[in-house]
């Protein structure tokens, strides 16, 4: 349904958020 892949887009979107936040604060 539109809101199973709303859900799995948000989580994603904030599964890469994450790392990107892990990434710059590395460097």
């Amino acid at each position: 349904s539109t809101l199973h892949s709303g859900l799995i887009k948000a989580y994603l979107g904030s599964f890469a958020l994450s790392i990107l936040i892990i990434l710059m604060s590395s460097y």
